[in-house]
């Protein structure tokens, strides 16, 4: 018997381009499809059942457990096959508070992803992308008697922001969550706010200087939050004007942490 021996040369084996229905490869793996209509695939993968669950039409369209051009109108088609199991899942993201990437990511402009009923996705029309200068202040922060910066203030700022006291360090045991507004015609603003106690007993609270530049959380026991505004500098559109500051005041705490939420400061 004749043995046949296959030498096969490393450097040709490895290094040789692969078409399908390509003769002219300029990848290591070039497929073109075999059809020109949206249904024709160039790629197409099936579990063991088989199923298919992965997809890539002539069209370019790509589809994860959508097999049906008819359904593959997007650019990406995710089908979760479940209402029970969710279709896409990120972890280790990015966020405003910590503003962990350091570039390629614009903190201050941004809007919300929605998504109709159809499952598209897209971008919401937000205040925060229509102001180039505009910017955030999204953080966690601490409180104490003295006054600190929370963002400095220049002509023509609109100042909005949300609130809330993670911990019952406010009052006697309290937590307060509120929506809070500020411009230099109308003073601070509140439109939406609560709070509650970690004992069984009611520590009432009231908001002070509505209208003013000064805003005080007063609770009737305990430590009670301030914002306040320092106008110290030319009241001009795009000039440094001033400060919005935090403080708390009161017996109890001698510190409250915060955090702030959906900022925007215009201009």
């Amino acid at each position: 018997m004749k043995k046949i021996i296959l030498l096969f040369t490393p450097s040709i084996f490895f290094c040789q381009n692969v078409g399908i229905n390509n003769t002219t490869p300029i990848a290591t793996l070039d497929i073109i499809s075999s059809g020109n209509t949206n249904a024709t695939k160039a790629l197409k993968i099936t579990n063991s059942n088989p199923t298919e669950i992965f997809t890539i039409q002539n069209d370019g369209n790509v589809g994860i457990n959508s097999s049906s051009a008819a359904a593959n109108t997007a650019q990406l088609n995710i089908n979760s096959g479940s209402a029970t199991k969710s279709v896409l899942k990120l972890d280790n993201l990015s966020n405003t508070k910590d503003k962990t990437i350091a570039s390629g990511v614009n903190y201050n402009q941004f809007s919300s992803l929605v998504v109709d009923n159809n499952g598209n996705v897209f971008k919401q029309f937000d205040i925060k992308t229509t102001s180039g200068t505009a910017s955030t202040f999204d953080g966690s922060y601490t409180a104490t008697s003295t006054n600190t910066t929370l963002t400095n203030l220049s002509g023509g700022n609109v100042v909005r922001f949300q609130i809330l006291t993670p911990d019952f360090t406010l009052g006697t045991g309290d937590v307060l969550y509120a929506d809070v507004m500020w411009t230099r015609n109308a003073g601070f603003l509140v439109s939406n706010y609560g709070y509650d106690s970690s004992s069984a007993t009611v520590n009432p609270m009231v908001i002070n200087g509505l209208g003013t530049n000064t805003l005080i959380f007063n609770f009737t026991n305990g430590t009670d939050l301030t914002f306040s505004v320092n106008l110290t500098g030319s009241v001009g559109a795009g000039s440094n004007m001033g400060t919005l500051n935090y403080n708390i005041t009161g017996s109890g705490a001698t510190s409250v942490p915060f955090n702030v939420y959906y900022s925007f400061k215009s201009r």
